[in-house]
């Protein structure tokens, strides 16, 4: 099946223009080669100029290949903090110097998915996160993690590891101040992206929220419309 016939059959992916996506230098990407055996790798986002190119260069500030060859057909696939989007390019050109990047071909549409329906309150303060046990393992227990921004859909944390894949559930914990008294969540979520990041060793994991409760919902519309400090403990 072609991206275009995933597309059609997928109601919530749209055709939109790349320039609608607002990408942001250093944001990560993944591209893949369309040749057998071509594994994804971990790219970052340098800048477009429209009907012209895209540039995309290793991800990380050790990075110094691209893992495309001119000529090359590939998918990028992202996520902008509201969208996933994936498109299909053709790699013009190659530098190394003055750093490495890959120059493609500029997309005329990309499939673009609505993760959240809004933009997340940024904020950082220190939470926690536990993800369950598989297959018999043992249970770690709820692990550090610093909530980088939330929304009423969902929320990103920084982590010192990946914790786990993308579409496993996990448990989100934080304490917040509401009506004066600290309140705290616990939020059961899917992990819908997890990349590292650009400038450091640690991972920024994108959660959807699942099965809000009406006290839940409450306090996150009071969390996102009113940004705060972490609860005193």
């Amino acid at each position: 099946m072609s991206l275009e016939d995933a597309a059609a059959a997928t109601p919530n992916v749209s055709r939109v223009p790349l320039k609608a996506l607002g990408l942001r230098t250093g944001m990560a990407l993944q591209t893949r080669r369309l040749a057998e055996g071509a594994s994804k790798k971990e790219a970052q986002f340098y800048g477009a100029i429209e009907g012209k190119g895209v540039m995309v260069g290793p991800l990380g500030p050790d990075g110094v290949k691209t893992e495309l060859d001119e000529g090359d057909i590939c998918v990028v696939r992202g996520f902008t903090g509201q969208y996933e989007f994936s498109f299909l390019s053709k790699v013009l050109q190659t530098f190394q110097k003055p750093f490495a990047y890959a120059l493609l071909a500029y997309p005329a549409q990309v499939d673009a998915t609505l993760v959240r329906q809004s933009m997340r309150t940024k904020t950082s303060w220190p939470s926690t996160v536990h993800v369950p046990p598989k297959n018999g393992g043992a249970d770690i227990g709820p692990q550090e993690a610093s909530l980088v921004d939330i929304s009423l859909q969902g929320a990103m944390i920084k982590t010192s590891s990946a914790l786990a894949t993308v579409g496993d559930m996990v448990t989100l914990g934080l304490t917040v101040t509401f009506d004066n008294a600290p309140v705290q969540l616990n939020l059961t979520a899917s992990i819908c992206h997890n990349n590292r990041g650009a400038n450091d060793a640690s991972y920024y994991i994108g959660l959807a929220f699942k099965n809000l409760t009406q006290h839940d919902k409450l306090v996150l519309h009071f969390v996102t419309q009113a940004p705060q400090a972490p609860a005193a403990a």
